[in-house]
C-alpha cells in the first residue's frame, strides 16, 4: 500500500523565479526566461503539475545533453500571408511555441486564419498554453505537438509516436471558456508514470508490456516511477482505433507536414532514422539519458471569429452552450456534466493566493536542481 504524503504549497512567485533561474543557467535571454517560466507556471496553475514543476528536471536534462538549447530565433522558411513553415533551431518549445502562435494570431488578424508549423523545435510542455494564447486574443486557437517516441500504433507493440497532445481553446463571455487539453494517447506519459509511482492501475488497458501484452498495470512498463520520462519495457497505447486516429491527426499536421519526420531508414518505426534533408544535427536530438529518439514539431492555428460572425454574438452563444450543458441532468454515478477547462479559474485563484501544491518527491528534485545550479 502506497502512503501519500501531503503536498507542499509553494508560492507562485517562487516557482516562476526557479523556472526563470533554470533557463538563465542555460544562457536564455530575458525574453526566453519569461516565456519558459510563464509556460511552466501556467501548467501548475491549471492543475497539470506533470507539465509544470514535474517537467522541470527533465527539461534541465535535455538542455544539459544539448538536445535543446536557448538562443535560436523562430525562422520562417516558407511563408504566405496566412501560413508559415518555421525552423525552431532546437530552442525550447515553450519559447518557439509562444512565438509561433503569436505569428499565427498576427496572420489571422490580416486574413481571418493563421496556421504556423514548426520543425526542429523542443519540448513545449502543456499545449493549452498556446491555444489559450489565441483565445485571450479573442480567437479560436488550436495547438498540437509531437516529441519523444513513446506510443505504439493501435494493434502494435513498439513505440512509434509521441503522446501527440492536442488543445483547442475558445473565448466566451461571462462563462469560463472551454479549453480542451489532452494527450491523444490513452494516457499522458506523466499520468502513467504517476500511476506507477502510486501503484495505481490505469483506466483500461493503456500500455503494452515487453511481451506485447496490453495491460492496465503501469508497473509492467514503467521502469523508474521517480523519473517523469522513465525508460519503458514496452510502450503507451492509443485509446483504441479512434484514439489512434487522433494520434495520426497530430502526427500528420505537425511532424509530417513540417518535414520534421520523413519515416525513412530501417529504424523508422522506433524513430531512429536519419535527419530530414536540410536539417543538420538531428541525430543529436535523442534523449541520451533514456535512449529515446524524439521528433519535436508543433503546429498552431488561430481563427478570427470576426470573419465568421459578430464576436459578441459568438460569446453569447458560447455562454448559452456552456450553461445548457453544465446544468443538464447528470447520469447515474455522475455529480454533474463537466466541460474541459471547467474549474480552472477557481483553482488558479486558490493557487495564486495559497501556493501551488507540489508533491514532496518533486520538491526534493527541485531542491537538488537549485543546489546544483546555485539558485
Amino acid at each position: 500500500m502506497t502512503i501519500r504524503v501531503p503536498a507542499i504549497r509553494v508560492p507562485t512567485g517562487d516557482l516562476h523565479a526557479i523556472y526563470a533561474g533554470v533557463a538563465r543557467s542555460h544562457r536564455a535571454t530575458e525574453e526566453e526566461q519569461r516565456l519558459f517560466a510563464d509556460g511552466l507556471l501556467a501548467a501548475d496553475l491549471r492543475g497539470h503539475p506533470t507539465q509544470g514543476i514535474g517537467l522541470l528536471a527533465y527539461l534541465d536534462d535535455l538542455f544539459r545533453q544539448g538536445a535543446m538549447r536557448f538562443g535560436a530565433r523562430l525562422e520562417a522558411l516558407r511563408e504566405t500571408v496566412a501560413t508559415a513553415l518555421c525552423e525552431g533551431g532546437a530552442n525550447s518549445g515553450h519559447v518557439q511555441g509562444a512565438r509561433a502562435m503569436a505569428l499565427a494570431i498576427q496572420k489571422a488578424r490580416r486574413t481571418g486564419i493563421g496556421f504556423v508549423t514548426v520543425r526542429n523545435s523542443g519540448d513545449c510542455g502543456m499545449v493549452a498554453n498556446y491555444s489559450v494564447q489565441a483565445a485571450d486574443a479573442g480567437m479560436i486557437g488550436l495547438a498540437m505537438s509531437t516529441g519523444p517516441v513513446l506510443v505504439a500504433p493501435w494493434g502494435g507493440r513498439d513505440a512509434a509516436f509521441c503522446t501527440n497532445p492536442l488543445s483547442l481553446a475558445m473565448p466566451a463571455g461571462a462563462a469560463e471558456p472551454i479549453v480542451i487539453d489532452m494527450a491523444t494517447s490513452a494516457g499522458s506519459m506523466g499520468g502513467v508514470v504517476l500511476a506507477a509511482r502510486d501503484a495505481r492501475l490505469l483506466d483500461g488497458k493503456s500500455v503494452v508490456d515487453a511481451e506485447g501484452l496490453y495491460t492496465d498495470d503501469p508497473r509492467r512498463v514503467i521502469l523508474d516511477p521517480m523519473d517523469r520520462e522513465s525508460r519503458m519495457a514496452g510502450a503507451l497505447l492509443p485509446a483504441g482505433p479512434k484514439g489512434f486516429g487522433m494520434v495520426l491527426l497530430v502526427e500528420i499536421l505537425s511532424a509530417l507536414l513540417s518535414g520534421e519526420r520523413q519515416w525513412t531508414g530501417s529504424g523508422a518505426l522506433a524513430g531512429d532514422e536519419p535527419p530530414p534533408p536540410g536539417i543538420d544535427g538531428r541525430q543529436s536530438r535523442a534523449d541520451k539519458t533514456r535512449g529515446r529518439r524524439a521528433h519535436y514539431a508543433q503546429s498552431f492555428l488561430a481563427l478570427d471569429i470576426a470573419v465568421f460572425q459578430d464576436p459578441a454574438a459568438f460569446k453569447a452563444a458560447a455562454d448559452r452552450m456552456i450553461q445548457t450543458l453544465t446544468t443538464a441532468p447528470p447520469a447515474q454515478g455522475f455529480a454533474a456534466v463537466r466541460l474541459h477547462g471547467q474549474g480552472t479559474r477557481a483553482r488558479s485563484e486558490d493557487y495564486r493566493a495559497n501556493g501551488v501544491p507540489v508533491r514532496p518527491e518533486e520538491w526534493e528534485k527541485v531542491a537538488a536542481l537549485k543546489a546544483r545550479l546555485g539558485l
